[in-house]
């Protein structure tokens, strides 16, 4: 397998703020069970704005969707932790641990963060999950612009605990992906970005961004690991249907070739997203999180995808199509 050398230890925690106003740190874990159990959890830190964010959603099949966020200072010299989450580094590199404990809203559907914003219970959510590492961090062309984060790295592994929502428990026992991302992440500042993967085992997975361009193109990111054997993408193109009244990504189907010239397609269908917002400045962005029915290569399963786009001043949706954990709409 492919190894960074250039990400070490250090680079398991906060890093060293540049001078820019919307300068961002951020850690982000995500996975499930691949049957619908699926979580996603970040937390960000903008120091030169004084703001931390923690963002947590959890689909829990027959109880609803679970969204919890929360801002508080950024201290320098804090751990890596905000509102209802907090991330703990056993073994830089290799393992952590995922603590949840607070207060979110409990709805029926994630669709109601949106269409029926009042329809939730509040409800205490707790957890502990253990993420372990299946190889070395990944630090492909992610395809980003400048204006999200010019260092970034990523890892696929096992994710194993208990998630407690309204005094029921669910055990979860799967795999997902973990980034540590910094530099300038400017929302408004990308049209648009697709961000859609899965993860079998540590011989195949495959991890694919597509991120719009100021000019009107788009770059093409992520990787894939088939049968043992990982190269970085090279090219995708992606053909989405779009939600007609939520405007949000319901299905897609990605080509792409990666650096050794394979190919492949990855298919899916978002069944339930979590339509949320970023506000700044008067503008809103969209980056909605879809619980999401993957096919790759013979492979099914459930996991997570993330669709960005912009709203002009119209307040209608822009053309075109995170990492993220903007509040709630």
């Amino acid at each position: 397998m492919a190894t960074t050398p250039s990400i070490t230890a250090a680079q398991e925690a906060w890093q060293q703020p540049g001078s820019e106003e919307q300068w961002s740190d951020s850690f982000y874990f995500g996975g499930g069970d691949g049957r619908g159990l699926a979580f996603y959890s970040r937390i960000g830190r903008r120091p030169n704005e004084g703001v931390t964010e923690g963002a947590l959603g959890i689909w829990l099949p027959g109880q609803g969707f679970l969204l919890s966020f929360a801002r508080g200072g950024a201290e320098q010299g804090a751990g890596i932790a905000a509102g209802p989450v907090a991330f703990d580094c056993a073994l830089p590199l290799v393992l952590w641990e995922l603590r949840f404990d607070g207060g979110g809203r409990l709805f029926e559907r994630a669709e109601h963060i949106a269409t029926e914003r009042d329809a939730y219970r509040k409800v205490a959510v707790s957890g502990t999950l253990r993420f372990t590492a299946w190889g070395e961090p990944l630090a492909f062309g992610s395809g980003l612009t400048d204006g999200v984060a010019s260092h970034h790295y990523e890892q696929p592994g096992s994710i194993a605990g208990v998630l407690a929502v309204d005094g029921r428990r669910h055990a979860l026992a799967g795999r997902g992906m973990r980034d540590h991302s910094w530099g300038v992440r400017d929302w408004q500042r990308v049209p648009w970005w697709r961000w859609f993967g899965v993860v079998v085992d540590p011989d195949n997975f495959v991890m694919l961004n597509n991120v719009g361009t100021a000019g009107g193109g788009e770059t093409a990111g992520g990787f894939m690991m088939r049968d043992g054997e990982i190269a970085a993408i090279a090219s995708c193109e992606t053909a989405s249907e779009l939600d007609p009244d939520l405007g949000c990504q319901r299905s897609f189907e990605a080509h792409a070739t990666d650096a050794r010239g394979r190919t492949t397609t990855l298919r899916g269908r978002a069944t339930e997203v979590a339509p949320l917002r970023q506000r700044r400045d008067g503008r809103v962005t969209h980056v909605n999180e879809g619980l999401t029915e993957y096919e790759w290569e013979g492979h099914r399963g459930t996991g997570i995808s993330e669709y960005l786009r912009q709203m002009p001043s119209a307040g209608k949706p822009a053309d075109g199509l995170s990492k993220g954990a903007p509040a709630p709409a």
